[in-house]
């Protein structure tokens, strides 16, 4: 076992921190006493800090990650807690979290879980779901995944990932 490696009680929380360590996004384990966006999550300068004992939702790691990794380096070293307003970020976030969701095995309802999104999750996960590709011409602008109608025949489309994180 890495020596560096965050350890967190709950199985779940930990696969979803390994797979952000591993793209690249530091995580840390500490108490938080501030205000955050998300119960539990904290952004300073693209380091994802995570207090285990106020964490609500797992799901809120991608997410938040998702948010983390699509900014570009320069803006991504700047943030701090509420990393974006952007409505076009918020997009490119929704899509990245729904890939990652498939990538790591983990049913996209815990990551569009029904205390978010606005009362829109169950619409998320089906959209995503069904072909849908909101936000996926952005992750293909980023060069991070590739639109259905953009691909040439032997690349893979989304939900693939080319990479999880925009250099």
């Amino acid at each position: 076992m890495d020596a560096n490696r965050v350890v967190f009680k709950n199985p779940l929380t930990q696969k979803i921190v390994d797979f952000i360590n591993d793209i690249g996004i530091e995580v840390k384990k500490e108490s938080l006493d501030e205000d955050t966006f998300l119960p539990g999550i904290l952004i300073d300068k693209g380091v994802m800090i995570v207090d285990e004992e106020k964490l609500l939702y797992e799901g809120d790691l991608i997410h938040e990650a998702g948010h983390i990794a699509t900014l570009t380096p320069k803006i991504r070293a700047e943030v701090y807690n509420d990393v974006s307003k952007n409505p076009g970020d918020e997009l490119a976030t929704h899509a990245w979290s729904y890939a990652a969701s498939i990538y790591l095995d983990i049913d996209p309802r815990i990551v569009f879980h029904d205390k978010g999104y606005k009362g829109e999750s169950q619409w998320l996960v089906d959209h995503f779901s069904t072909g849908g590709d909101m936000g996926v011409s952005l992750l293909h602008w980023m060069e991070l995944s590739t639109l259905k109608n953009m691909a040439k025949e032997e690349d893979k489309c989304f939900p693939y990932m080319k990479k999880w994180i925009r250099q």
